[in-house]
């Protein structure tokens, strides 16, 4: 009925579970890093290519491979502002905290 010793969490496995803790977190936190920097680095690529874009793809006669360049592009630069979306609370708290 009454919990032994034995029964009892040591505080070996509750360092253990601490360590764990803190190392998920800071794994979390630099997951937070490299993810605001890959879409920082998207977004910028994007606006520094954009003047090229509209004289390349958007000007011309539309073909197969432009729909597709097109379509890939932003489909991936969607995706990038969702994911921060979704991050939005991390990233907030890693970039400005």
């Amino acid at each position: 009925m009454f919990a032994t010793a034995s029964s009892l969490p040591s505080s070996n496995s509750m360092t253990s579970v601490s360590n764990d803790l803190s190392l998920s977190i800071k794994a979390y936190n630099i997951y937070g890093y490299f993810t605001v920097a890959a879409s920082v680095g998207i977004i910028y690529d994007w606006a520094l290519t954009f003047e090229q874009e509209v004289e390349l793809f958007w000007k011309r006669r539309w073909s197969l491979v432009s729909i597709l360049y097109l379509s890939i592009r932003y489909v991936g630069i969607v995706y990038v502002v969702l994911r921060m979306l979704s991050m939005s609370p991390h990233v907030f708290r890693v970039c400005f905290f």
